[in-house]
C-alpha cells in the first residue's frame, strides 16, 4: 500500500468492486489516515482522538504523510514469558482432543 500510495495508485489495494464508485473518496481518505498511523517515527502518527476526528469528519484536513516510503522493519524476538512443560502439555492435550 505504501508503495502504490506513493505511485499515487492507491486504488489499485482496494477490491476493484469498489474502485469507481462513489465511495472512492471514502476508500482513499480510509487509506490516508490508514497510512498516517503507521509512519516509521511514532510521533508523526495521530493519536487516536485525532484518528477518530478524521474519521467521522470528512471535511477535516487531513495532514500529510511525513515518509511516504516504506518503514523499515525490524525482526526481534519477543519472549513469550515462561512456559512449564504442565502448560505445554495441558494445552497440546486441550489441542489433540478437539481434533
Amino acid at each position: 500500500v505504501w508503495r502504490l500510495w506513493g505511485e499515487n495508485k492507491a486504488l489499485q489495494a482496494v477490491d476493484q468492486i469498489l474502485v469507481g464508485t462513489s465511495e472512492e473518496n471514502e476508500i482513499l481518505r480510509s487509506i490516508h489516515i490508514g497510512l498516517l498511523c503507521v509512519q516509521e517515527d511514532a510521533s508523526s502518527r495521530p493519536k487516536m482522538s485525532k484518528v477518530v476526528a478524521m474519521l467521522e469528519n470528512s471535511s477535516l484536513a487531513l495532514p500529510s504523510i511525513v515518509n511516504p516510503a516504506p518503514p523499515t522493519w525490524k525482526s526481534r524476538n519477543i519472549p513469550l514469558g515462561p512456559q512449564t512443560s504442565s502448560t505445554r502439555s495441558g494445552i497440546s492435550s486441550e489441542f489433540g482432543s478437539s481434533t
